[in-house]
């Protein structure tokens, strides 16, 4: 499960979305990660960091250049921590939502120690 928060944080950012898609497409240094993004070059190497600190992205190192890439198996790794994150769901969800215990003791709020008004906050989506 910790694999799966790691990409989803990492993915969570506009950024790091466009650069990971755009990784999967073609490599980069990180001159061409600033032109692509319009970002100062201190932000597009933490954005670099977080990509491949989730085991998003890797790079390879060419004299003094670095290129940034995405391949199959970080491909796979995306597809196989989702997908089995949405197969948990998907399972979950073929039987019906248990209620809530606070449907049958209305006072279970009270007895939990929250206020009455906080047990009622809410508004209908």
């Amino acid at each position: 499960m910790e694999d799966l928060v790691n990409i989803l944080k990492a993915l969570a950012d506009i950024h790091r979305l466009r650069l990971f898609l755009e990784l999967t497409r073609r490599e980069m240094g990180v001159c061409e990660a600033i032109s692509l993004l319009g970002l100062s070059q201190p932000a597009v190497s933490h954005h670099l960091k977080v990509l491949k600190q989730a085991g998003l992205i890797k790079n390879e190192k060419q004299g003094k250049l670095i290129f940034y890439y995405a391949t199959p198996e970080t491909v796979q790794l995306l597809e196989k921590e989702l997908g089995g994150f949405l197969g948990k769901i998907r399972k979950l969800l073929e039987t019906p939502v248990k209620p809530s215990p606070l449907r049958e003791q209305p006072d279970l709020c009270e007895f939990l120690g929250f206020k009455k008004e906080v047990c009622e906050e809410g508004e209908e989506l």
